[in-house]
C-alpha cells in the first residue's frame, strides 16, 4: 500500500475471504471488546476503525470497510480517509473559497468593463488563492502526519483477518 502517491487522496484495497459474512463480523466484534486503542462501529454491513479519543489527533485517519458477501465468500473493500468532520470543512472551505473567487472574477470584469480601477478585485483574487493554497497545503501536512495511524489501522485489520483465516 503506497500512501505517499500525490493522486491518492483517500487509499483503498480490497480483501476476500472464504467465509461467511457473520464470522468476519464476530471477529471485529471480539476486536472491539479486546483492542481498547481503536474504536470499532457496525452499521449495516460497513465497519469503522477509529483511534480511541486517547490516540486522536485532529488528522487522525479512520478505515472504512464495506461487506459484500458472495455465495461463500466475503469481500471486504475498505477506505481510508480523514475523519468525517474535518473532511466536511475541508470541502466546505473549499467551495466557500471557489465560489468567492468566482465573484471576485465577475467584480473584476465589471470594474474593468466600467473603465474603473481594477486593483482591488486583482488583489482580492490573488488573496483567494493564496487562502486556497494554504488549504491544500494544510490537507497535505494532515495526510503526513496521519501516515504513521493510517499504518497502524492497517496492521489492526490485517491481524484481524488473519484470526479469521486461522478459524
Amino acid at each position: 500500500m503506497q500512501l505517499n502517491n500525490t493522486m491518492i487522496l483517500r487509499p483503498r484495497f480490497t480483501v476476500s475471504l472464504n467465509c461467511d459474512i457473520s464470522i468476519v463480523n464476530n471477529q471485529f466484534k471480539k476486536a472491539k471488546l479486546n483492542r481498547r486503542d481503536y474504536k470499532v462501529y457496525f452499521s449495516d454491513r460497513h465497519i469503522f476503525i477509529r483511534f480511541s479519543k486517547l490516540h486522536q489527533h485532529f488528522w487522525s485517519p479512520q478505515l472504512h470497510l464495506e461487506l459484500q458477501e458472495n455465495d461463500m465468500t466475503t469481500e471486504i473493500r475498505s477506505l481510508y480517509g480523514p475523519n468525517p468532520i474535518v473532511w466536511t470543512m475541508f470541502m466546505f472551505l473549499n467551495f466557500v473559497i471557489a465560489i468567492l473567487f468566482l465573484g471576485t472574477i465577475i467584480w473584476g470584469y465589471a470594474m474593468i468593463t466600467t473603465h474603473r480601477d481594477v486593483n482591488p478585485a486583482i488583489v482580492s483574487a490573488l488573496v483567494l488563492i493564496l487562502i486556497w493554497l494554504s488549504f491544500y497545503f494544510a490537507g497535505r501536512f494532515g495526510k503526513k502526519k496521519a501516515n504513521k495511524q493510517m499504518y497502524q489501522l492497517k496492521a489492526f485489520f490485517n491481524s484481524i483477518i488473519e484470526s479469521i483465516e486461522k478459524t
